[in-house]
């Protein structure tokens, strides 16, 4: 678990509040989302080329924050890429949800509390099952490093199943050592989480890898 944590504030999603997490003011914890939603985005439009995405998020400011600097690094100025957003406050408000988009990116992270953003990743991962969603899904690393969709998969047998059946999953990793951010094609079988193939790398500019230092 502390090695998961470590992964949340490397990426600047600190599991303490964005008032008293140490090292950085409030400023700077928006600014460091703006960097890594950003690259994010970038990811998400460049590596994985996906034209058609729809965000799922909480209610916090620092989840408001990061998406809106994904869309930023995402979308173009021509209109080609196309990205909408749905906010949700409880898990049910995913009732009616039935993308049709080209990839699902799960963006549960800012204030809320670690079970709050499971109990949403979990109802949303039942409705895209329930649905046979068989478009791409990028997973936040609140929500890959604290291994949620291992619970998940472990706690419902229908999301295990669809998570197995799935080849086209995503994440990111930071590897402040080298001043990268890598992306990951993962995998969620027979219970487990995992790695699967790199996918690329976006190097981190000096700002960025400051902030992301000073957030530890």
């Amino acid at each position: 678990m502390r090695k998961a944590f470590a992964f949340l504030a490397m990426l600047g999603f600190s599991t303490l509040s964005p008032v008293s997490a140490q090292g950085l003011s409030v400023g700077e914890h928006y600014t460091l989302r703006s960097y890594t939603g950003q690259a994010l985005g970038r990811a998400l439009s460049g590596s994985l080329k996906f034209n058609n995405l729809h965000v799922l998020t909480n209610n916090t400011t620092i989840c408001a924050s990061l998406v809106g600097a994904i869309g930023a690094g995402y979308v173009d100025s021509e209109g080609k890429r196309r990205m909408s957003t749905t906010v949700l406050n409880n898990p049910e408000e995913l009732q009616g949800f039935n993308p049709a988009s080209e990839a699902v990116a799960l963006i549960f992270g800012g204030q809320a509390s670690p079970e709050v953003n499971y109990g949403l990743t979990r109802s949303a991962l039942r409705r895209l099952a329930d649905t046979k969603y068989n478009g791409a899904i990028f997973f936040h690393l609140r929500i890959w490093a604290p291994r949620f969709l291992e619970r998940a998969a472990q706690e419902d047998p229908t999301i295990a199943q669809y998570l197995a059946g799935k080849e086209n999953l995503y994440t990111v990793t930071a590897d402040l050592q080298n001043k990268v951010i890598r992306l990951w094609q993962v995998s969620v079988k027979d219970g487990k989480q995992a790695t699967v193939r790199e996918l690329g790398t976006i190097p981190m500019n000096p700002t960025w890898e400051d902030l992301l230092r000073r957030s530890l």
